[in-house]
Order: structure tokens, then sequence, then C-alpha cells
């Protein structure tokens, strides 16, 4: 069992940071999200290429 762990460290680490950085941007949207904000540039409505298409008017 040790010599699988030692044998796959690097891919169980590269994982183990991968999945981190997964959480800790879907709490960061979950948040803004929550809070209101735009999960896009935070420019507001006047400044987006996209207002005309876009839903919130």
């Amino acid at each position: 069992m040790l010599s699988l762990l030692i044998e796959n460290l690097a891919t169980i680490l590269i994982s183990a940071v991968l999945f981190t950085a997964l959480v800790l941007i879907s709490a960061n949207l979950i948040k803004k999200k929550k809070a209101g904000k735009s999960a896009g540039c935070g420019y507001g409505c006047s400044g987006c290429s996209n207002s005309s298409v876009c839903g919130r008017h």
C-alpha cells in the first residue's frame, strides 16, 4: 500500500492542488453571486459589449 502511494505521489499532489483550486474558485463565485456581484467582468452593463442581448434589462 505504501509503495502505491509513493509511486503515485506526484499525481496525488497535483490532483489535490487542482481540486483545492477548483473548490476555492467555486466558493468565490458563489460568494459573489450571493452578494449580487457579477461573476463576469464587473464593469456594469454600460461597458458590456453584450448589453443589447443581456437578460438583465
